[in-house]
């Protein structure tokens, strides 16, 4: 008497889908990661195209390592640039020091998430996500993401820039 060994086969075919859908999920998260090559490219983009008067708008939320599930901390920052230097701004409809307002321009978004992704990639950094979405024409910087493999650590950017209207 032959034993059936038909079995077999199903779960071998189990085994096989389990593992294609983990591949074609990892793929297309590793195919999203922000890398330096496409924030060098932005930055380029944005000294060649980047408006020099603009209005911008950010809305910041940040999980903390610390934090409890689900809380979260979310500020609007509102920016004027003119002639290509910031020249006011809010936090929370509250005015922003002047010294941080320089900071918070477009150029200096987009080396806030160079600096991330620099610490992020440097050797014994935790396994981070990084995405990022820019503006094809001007490079501008319209969301970033940033979360920490393992912990409740997450950053999030997003930003509406509006040109100023012309005098």
């Amino acid at each position: 008497m032959q034993r059936n060994r038909s079995w077999i086969w199903f779960f071998a075919a189990l085994v096989a889908l389990a593992s294609a859908a983990v591949a074609i999920n990892w793929l297309y998260n590793a195919r999203q990661q922000l890398t330096p090559e496409q924030l060098r490219a932005a930055q380029d983009r944005w000294d060649r195209n980047g408006p020099k008067d603009y209005d911008l708008t950010i809305d910041k939320t940040i999980s903390s390592a610390a934090s409890a599930p689900g809380e979260e901390e979310t500020d609007r920052i509102t920016i004027e640039v003119r002639g290509g230097a910031a020249r006011a701004g809010t936090l929370n409809g509250r005015p922003l020091e002047s010294r941080l307002v320089r900071e918070y321009d477009m150029p200096g978004w987009l080396s806030f998430v160079e600096e991330f992704l620099r610490r992020d990639t440097q050797p014994g950094a935790p396994p981070t996500y990084r995405v990022a979405d820019f503006d094809p024409q001007t490079g501008a910087l319209w969301r970033f993401v940033r979360r920490v493999s393992g912990t409740r650590e997450r950053q999030e950017i997003r930003i509406q820039l509006t040109p100023a209207p012309k005098p």
